[in-house]
């Protein structure tokens, strides 16, 4: 993978398994190719549940999120050759915000049932998409870091308003419902807590998807 994410925040970190946590996981992309991975496991049949809050900012359990962020593609690989593209679950005004800036909708929210498995979720920038069916195979604007603005200056543009608003690399995604969850390169990734507490995510019976 040519450009997972480089010296952003603080920890590596390993959940207990058979603990199911939400966990909150805020940091901050220095160009658009970079992509940030989360290995987790389910060792029976759960739902998990993904949300970002980075784009339109928002409040999980009094910690707060500014807006600014960059338009998330997610996708989850289950290491066995299969891919889904999280993409249409992009943009939902429901569980997502409005954006103050833009009035868009451009926040992740997935809720879905996963069988037992090891899995490992990629957070990109909008259309930096998977070259393959696995996480290692890369993804297709590697080594193309300000692929957002064409050559037009700014950063993280996002292209699904009509100005192509600059937008910031910071993101805050949260992962609900794994047995446990790594981060495959120490040092990336900032765990925040509130009041010593896991992080409680809003919880909302959303339509399910099996991968």
């Amino acid at each position: 993978m040519g450009s997972l994410v480089k010296g952003i925040l603080l920890f590596s970190l390993a959940v207990a398994p058979g603990f199911t946590a939400t966990l909150f996981f805020q940091g901050t992309f220095a160009a658009d190719d970079q992509v940030a991975l989360f290995n987790f496991t389910l060792n029976t049949n759960e739902t998990i549940t993904i949300q970002t809050d980075s784009y339109a900012g928002g409040d999980l359990d009094s910690v707060p999120v500014s807006a600014g962020g960059f338009v998330p593609s997610a996708f989850i690989f289950d290491n066995m050759g299969d891919e889904l593209d999280l993409s249409t679950y992009i943009g939902n005004c429901v569980q997502g915000g409005l954006d103050p800036t833009t009035g868009a909708c451009n926040d992740l929210y997935y809720q879905a049932p996963l069988g037992p498995g090891t899995f490992t979720l990629a957070l990109a920038v909008d259309n930096n998409s998977p070259l393959g069916t696995f996480a290692s195979d890369g993804f297709v604007d590697d080594g193309n870091p300000g692929f957002t603005c064409q050559g037009n200056g700014g950063s993280f543009c996002d292209v699904t308003t009509a100005l192509g608003d600059s937008r910031t690399g910071n993101y805050a995604i949260a992962i609900t419902g794994a047995d446990s969850v790594t981060t495959p390169e120490p040092g990336s990734i900032l765990l925040l807590f509130a009041g010593g507490a896991w992080i409680a995510l809003r919880r909302r019976h959303f339509s399910s998807r099996q991968v």
